[in-house]
C-alpha cells in the first residue's frame, strides 16, 4: 500500500531564499589569498630547505654573473626584505641578488634566495612594479613550490633505487628514468613552474605587496606590459611555455582586486627607486644573456 506524505507548504519568501542560495552556490568561488602548505609528501623541514637553498645558491653564483653595485644591492635587499617580511612565511632568511644580464627575468631558489635580472630592473617603471615582481618570487618560496618538486623527485629517486636493489631495473633503465623525471637537482633557475603554481604565486605576491604597503596595480601593470613585450626572444619563449600568458594573469588579478578592493593610498613609487634607476644607468652596459644550446 502506498501512502502519500503531505509536505509542508513553502512560503514565497522561502522559495526566493532557496533560489538565492542556489544562485550563490553556482557562482565561482572568490579566489582570495591562498593558504600555502607543504605537500603531504614533502617531509623536508625549514632547516633542510635552507641548507639545500644555500647549496643551490652557491652553484648558481658560479653559473651567472652577479652585478657588483653595493648601493643598488642594498636598495634591492631593503625592498625585498620589506616584501618578504609581509609574506605568509616571514620566518626564513631571504637573500636578494642581481644578475648582470639584460634578460628580463627573475627566479627563486628554496630557502628564500631570489635572483632579479638587471634587464627586469630596467624594465619596471616604478617601485610598486618592482615590489610586485619580487613579491611574486617570494610567493613561490612561501608556497613551497620548489621544495614540493624536490620531494617528488626524491620519491622517484628512492623508488628507482628500491627497484634496482630488488633486481627489477638495470642501470640503463635507472638512468633513463631519472633523466625523464628530472634526475639530480642541478639548478632551479631553469625549472618551469606549472600554471597553477604561477597563478598561486601571483595571488600570494599581490597580497604580499599590499601588506607591505604597495599598490597591487604594480604587479598587474608589469604583467600587462609583458604581454606586449617582444624585445627579448628569451622572455617570449618562456612566456609561450606551459605558463599562463601575462594577459590571462592580468585578467585573473584584476578580477580578484574587483572582488577584494585594496586599501586606498598605497605606495606606487619612491625616491629610492628613482635613485636606483639613475645608478643603473650610470653602470656599464650589461652583457647579453648567453645563448642556450638547442
Amino acid at each position: 500500500m502506498i501512502r502519500f506524505t503531505h509536505f509542508p507548504r513553502i512560503s514565497r519568501e522561502q522559495v526566493v531564499g532557496l533560489l538565492l542560495l542556489f544562485i550563490l552556490a553556482s557562482l565561482p568561488m572568490r579566489a582570495e589569498e591562498p593558504t600555502p602548505s607543504r605537500a603531504i609528501y614533502n617531509t623536508f623541514s625549514d632547516a633542510d630547505e635552507m641548507a639545500l637553498g644555500h647549496k643551490a645558491a652557491e652553484e648558481t653564483d658560479k653559473q651567472v654573473v652577479l652585478l657588483n653595485a653595493p648601493l643598488l644591492a642594498a636598495y634591492l635587499n631593503h625592498l625585498g626584505q620589506k616584501v618578504a617580511q609581509s609574506s605568509r612565511r616571514p620566518g626564513i632568511q631571504y637573500t636578494f641578488k642581481v644578475v648582470n644580464t639584460d634578460e628580463v627575468n627573475a627566479f627563486s631558489l628554496p630557502g628564500g634566495y631570489v635572483y632579479i635580472y638587471r634587464g627586469l630592473l630596467e624594465f619596471v617603471q616604478n617601485e610598486s612594479e618592482l615590489a610586485g615582481v619580487m613579491a611574486h618570487e617570494v610567493g613561490h618560496v612561501v608556497a613551497y613550490h620548489s621544495m614540493n618538486d624536490v620531494a617528488r623527485r626524491a620519491l622517484v629517486d628512492e623508488g628507482m633505487a628500491q627497484l634496482q636493489k630488488a633486481g627489477m631495473l638495470n642501470d640503463k633503465q635507472v638512468v633513463d628514468m631519472l633523466q625523464h623525471y628530472g634526475g639530480p637537482i642541478l639548478l632551479f633557475a631553469d625549472r618551469k613552474f606549472s600554471r597553477e603554481e604561477e597563478s598561486e604565486a601571483d595571488l600570494l605576491g599581490m597580497y604580499n605587496a599590499i601588506r607591505a604597503g604597495y599598490d597591487p596595480e604594480g604587479l598587474v601593470s608589469s604583467l600587462a606590459r609583458l604581454s606586449q613585450f617582444t624585445g627579448n626572444p628569451t622572455l617570449v619563449e618562456q612566456l609561450l611555455m606551459n605558463h599562463p600568458l601575462p594577459g590571462e594573469r592580468v585578467k585573473a588579478l584584476r578580477a580578484e582586486l574587483q572582488q577584494n578592493p585594496p586599501p586606498k593610498g598605497l605606495q606606487k613609487d619612491s625616491l629610492g627607486f628613482k635613485a636606483a634607476k639613475l645608478q643603473l644607468k650610470a653602470l656599464p652596459p650589461a652583457p647579453p644573456p648567453p645563448k642556450k644550446e638547442k
